[in-house]
């Protein structure tokens, strides 16, 4: 939607707080709750292509949406930038039919009980793939975490197939893969989509979704993007993954 889309937010991670204050404690202190997650609100400029347009897309309120905010720094967003993503029930969709353009916005409710990742409150990632076609499988390098480290408090994933061509069916698998030390043959498959359907008789379908790790699952210090491809011939896609702090 970014061709549609002048602005999306505030993108908020927002705690519950709990008062920890016994009478017989000198400070008062703060237990963190339930985190409440939302991606705000998005405005963008009205387009009624059919099929691809946002107004096909996003005129349908009360189902639940896999939304992907990649930022660039200063650019457009590239391996290793910040991402906000999760899944989210879109309640509205207005249009703005009097204004120049014709404008629409859109409010999501915070993030969906259920989803893949619901037990995780980590909205916030680093970009994998960015909106690029891949043709091969990757052997090229990862991104480090920032603290240098593996981590064991799990993570999830989140993909979103823009194109992809194929004969036939158009088939593929889209992974997530860590390593200890940031070589080719370290590379271990962590997260995948399984055999994801892509399309029929040579015309794709976008999708999207996450895919979610155990709570206590090990990530080595690098993550990286993979792809397997199945009948598809070529994938353009949007990877990130979210490792866990928390």
């Amino acid at each position: 939607m970014s061709c549609y889309a002048r602005s999306i937010g505030p993108l908020s991670c927002q705690f519950q707080e709990g008062i920890d204050d016994p009478l017989c404690q000198s400070l008062t202190g703060v237990w963190l709750g339930q985190a409440t997650i939302s991606p705000g609100t998005l405005n963008g400029i009205f387009d009624n292509t059919s099929d691809t347009g946002a107004h096909a897309i996003l005129k349908t309120v009360g189902v639940d949406r896999d939304v992907l905010v990649a930022l660039g720094i200063q650019a457009v967003p590239a391996i290793g930038d910040p991402v906000f993503a999760g899944q989210f029930r879109q309640s509205d969709y207005i249009t703005g039919p009097g204004e120049t353009p014709s404008i629409f916005t859109v409010k999501f409710s915070p993030s969906t009980a259920g989803g893949a990742i619901y037990n995780y409150a980590m909205p916030w990632g680093v970009l994998l793939h960015d909106n690029s076609n891949s043709t091969d499988v990757y052997a090229g390098l990862g991104v480090d975490n920032p603290t240098g480290a593996a981590t064991t408090k799990g993570g999830w994933m989140m993909y979103q197939v823009l194109n992809a061509a194929g004969a036939g069916d158009i088939t593929a698998t889209l992974k997530v893969q860590d390593a200890s030390t940031d070589e080719n043959a370290d590379y271990a498959d962590l997260l995948s989509t399984g055999v994801i359907n892509l399309g029929a008789a040579g015309v794709y379908v976008a999708t999207s979704g996450a895919v979610a790790l155990a709570y206590t699952a090990t990530v080595r210090r690098f993550v990286r993007w993979q792809l397997v491809l199945g009948t598809a011939t070529e994938v353009t896609f949007v990877l990130a993954f979210f490792r866990n702090y928390i």
